[in-house]
């Protein structure tokens, strides 16, 4: 419905889309034309940020990201807490765990004090890190029951080729 005009008529307005570079010009596949969303730079949130589409951090954010799409975090930028999305980009500072369920690429400017976790992990050179990664598969399998782990541990191995030189 619009506010000005005559009846029934819509005003469209053109959505925010992501840069995108494609091989093969005029096809647009359906990641490339999500809507961005930028918290911008003077802007200081608190809270938990949980959807669909494509996030640019420019400013500074304390709480948890659960995202269906790509998280950018701009150099300057600072997130504290934790992060879930499918595409996780960093340039400024992340302070807690990052999970990303395709990629987390960090540029040479990021900062990063927690651990990772995705199948495919880029860090550039000049990067801080200080965590741990985990190099996880898209699909995690179900999980197994813990099995027990005998505290023995197994022979030396001058002790098993003593026994082989006596038989």
């Amino acid at each position: 419905m619009a506010l000005f005009g005559k009846k029934g008529k819509e005003i469209k307005t053109p959505a925010v889309s992501q840069p995108v570079i494609s091989k093969s010009p005029g096809r647009a596949t359906k990641d490339q034309t999500q809507d961005t969303t930028y918290f911008g730079k003077n802007l200081k949130v608190t809270g938990n940020v949980s959807g669909e589409g494509s996030l640019i951090v420019l400013g500074a954010f304390e709480g948890d990201f659960n995202l269906r799409g790509r998280l950018k975090v701009a150099q300057g930028a600072r997130i504290k807490g934790n992060v879930k999305a499918t595409d996780v980009y960093v340039n400024g500072s992340v302070e807690g765990a990052i999970v990303a369920s395709e990629k987390v690429h960090l540029d040479n400017t990021a900062r990063i004090k927690g651990g990772i976790a995705s199948p495919r992990i880029s860090i550039l050179e000049g990067a801080l890190f200080d965590g741990e990664i985990r190099m996880t598969a898209k699909t995690a399998p179900a999980a197994k029951p813990a099995t027990t782990v005998s505290a023995q541990s197994p022979p030396a191995p001058a002790a098993i080729n003593k026994k082989e030189t006596e038989i």
